[in-house]
This record gives C-alpha cells, structure tokens and sequence, in this order.
C-alpha cells in the first residue's frame, strides 16, 4: 500500500524553479531516502506534501488523501520535523509537546518523558533560549510524541552531534518496526546507506533516480574508467545502469565477475581506473558533478 503517492507534481515560484513533474511512490513500512544538493526540490516536495505550499500542478496523496482537500486528516496522523525549526518563542520545550498532544487530543504524557530523556531535551527552557541542536530536538520531540503512521523528515540531523544522530535513528527504526512509515531528505548519504530501504536522487527539480538499498547494492562494485577510446555498447550490456558517460569517462553500477570485467578493459589504454564498493556518496557524486542531466 502507497503511503505516499505522487504523480507530475509541479512547483513554480515566478519565472524560478520548485519542482517539476517529481514521481515518487512511498509504500507502507518503508523507510525512504530524499537525496539532493541545497535547491534541488526536497524541501519544496515536502512542503507541498504537508499543504504548506500550494502545487502547480500535478498530484499526490497521503495515506489515500488528496494532499490539498484532505490536509487537515493527513495532518492527524503525520508528524513532522522541518529543516528550520520556527515555534512559539515564548513557549517552553514542554509546552510545544503538550500542546502537540493536545492537537491530537491525546494525553500521552509518559511519551514526552521517554522523549525528553532519549534527546536530552531540556523541558523548561524557553525555546528562544535553545541552541540550535537543541531546537532540532524539540521539533523531534514534536513529531514523535502522538506517535504518528507517517514521519517526514526535513535534514533532521544538521545540528545534532553524533550521538543524537544516532539516537534519532535508533528510535526511528524502532517505530519503523511497529509499522510507521518514514521519509526523510538528509545530505548525509551515508545514514541514508546505513538506514534508509529506498533512495531518490533529485536534481534541478526532477527525480534522476530512485534506488533499493538491497544487499544486492551494498555489495556491487562502481566502475569509473577513464579511457581514449570506451566501447559504450559493451559497458552498456555489462553494468545495471550507466550514472556517468561523457567525453573520455564512463561511470557504471556492476555486480558481475570482477575477473569478466578485467578481460574488457585489459587492451583498453586507460588514463584512469577506479572500482570501489557501490555507495550513494559515489553516485551522488557523479550525478551532481558532471553526470546525467
């Protein structure tokens, strides 16, 4: 089932660009990664999920629900942690989560204990007063604490150490298990790697690529060969998919004999010859600097 289901949405701010004609499909139970450099579309998405922009044109639904019509119920079973955390200043860490619950009509009291406790969040200090780190856990806080079916994650990890960092994961996970559905924009490919099921590359405003992070992944090799003359056909057949091939350099996903691959590129004359384990970082780099466009 499609927690999240999205079709051609479009964003466009003037003659600038949001987002445009972005596809993606969010299932019940996964934990999904949105991957992109600063003004590459995520926030934009996100924010056109959560009814806080309105859609150029296109689609898309949450839990089934249109997310313009329907906003209101959407927004009573997700939570949500933006990248710029902005709350009422004068209110402290344990108000906005009291408040939150009462938003939900909920009185779980005992949760915002355990929340407090696992993020260190300093409950009576007014939120004017936090450091930034400590704003981004309250805005966790927030989004955790009425135990939602969906959280979107906006970077929530800038501004938090590495223990918070993998705290926050820690507890995503364990939520994860018991059926909540996560999805999450980071710029830290590897937590992305480490935790995520699923990745989407977006770049310019459009998705270039959306990857499972099976085990079949994790153990692939990424090639890129630098070389006067590259047979294109015979890469092609080899490797899952082509990310990079431009003037003398090819770039591409294998999971076959490394022995076979040798064979193909032993009478080439390189200039240059990489294979490493496959990662999102090597991907990313080749998407972003100098691939597809």
């Amino acid at each position: 089932m499609a927690v999240i289901s999205v079709r051609d949405l479009t964003k466009v701010y003037g003659k600038s660009r949001g987002i445009d004609k972005v596809n993606l499909e969010v299932n019940e139970g996964e934990i999904y990664g949105f991957i992109g450099p600063n003004g590459a579309g995520k926030s934009t998405t996100i924010k056109l999920l959560l009814n806080l922009i309105y859609p150029t044109d296109g689609s898309a639904s949450v839990f089934g629900l249109d997310i313009v019509k329907d906003s209101k119920k959407i927004k009573t079973r997700t939570g949500y942690v933006p990248s710029d955390v902005r709350y009422y200043s004068n209110m402290t860490a344990l108000e906005l989560l009291k408040a939150t619950l009462a938003f939900h009509n909920k009185s779980n009291t005992a949760g915002i204990d355990e929340l407090c406790e696992t993020f260190e969040i300093e409950k009576n200090k007014k939120f004017s007063n936090l450091s930034q780190g400590n704003k981004k856990k309250v805005a966790i806080g927030v989004a955790l604490v009425n135990e939602p079916e969906l959280i979107i994650l906006d970077e929530p990890t800038n501004g938090l150490d590495p223990l918070m960092q993998n705290r926050l994961f820690e507890t995503l996970k364990e939520r994860n298990k018991k059926g909540t559905t996560i999805f999450v924009s980071s710029h830290n490919l590897n937590e992305v790697q480490e935790h995520c099921t699923k990745a989407a590359f977006i770049k310019d405003g459009k998705i270039i690529e959306i990857e499972e992070l099976t085990k079949a992944f994790k153990h692939s090799k990424f090639v890129t060969l630098s070389a006067d003359e590259i047979p294109i056909a015979i890469f092609q057949k080899i490797g899952e998919k082509i990310i990079r091939n431009e003037n003398d350099t090819i770039s591409f996903s294998y999971s076959g004999d490394l022995n076979e691959l040798i064979k193909i590129i032993y009478n080439l004359k390189i200039k240059e010859l990489t294979i490493e384990n496959t990662s999102l970082e090597s991907k990313f780099l080749s998407y972003y600097d100098g691939g597809e466009k």
